[in-house]
């Protein structure tokens, strides 16, 4: 009897919080960001369309992407400097320090 009360309020709060997460994340972000991009070209443009959420997933595709690839650059960089700054030369075809 008790487990059961238990398992139903743990239903309950992971509903809540899925619920929760599926209106932060798709409501907000993705068709708020659709709906702020689509503004600038159309003035009638439907805050719950269709149009509204691909522009906004897209946005968030390519901030998600750029983010990734400036990473990997920076990292690289940072390696690149850590190689020469300690006298070796940097091999960017294999992407190693050497020491010689």
């Amino acid at each position: 009897m008790a487990l059961e009360g238990v398992a139903d309020l743990i239903e309950v709060v992971a509903r809540f919080i899925g619920r929760l997460f599926t209106e932060v994340l798709i409501e907000f972000l993705c068709k708020g960001m659709g709906y702020l991009i689509c503004r600038k070209f159309n003035e009638d443009i439907d805050p719950d369309g269709f149009m509204v959420l691909i522009v906004g997933l897209s946005f968030w595709v390519i901030v998600i992407v750029s983010a990734i690839l400036i990473y990997d650059t920076l990292v690289q960089q940072i390696a690149i400097d850590k190689c020469l700054d300690s006298g070796g030369s940097f091999n960017h075809q294999v992407k190693e320090c050497r020491y010689e």
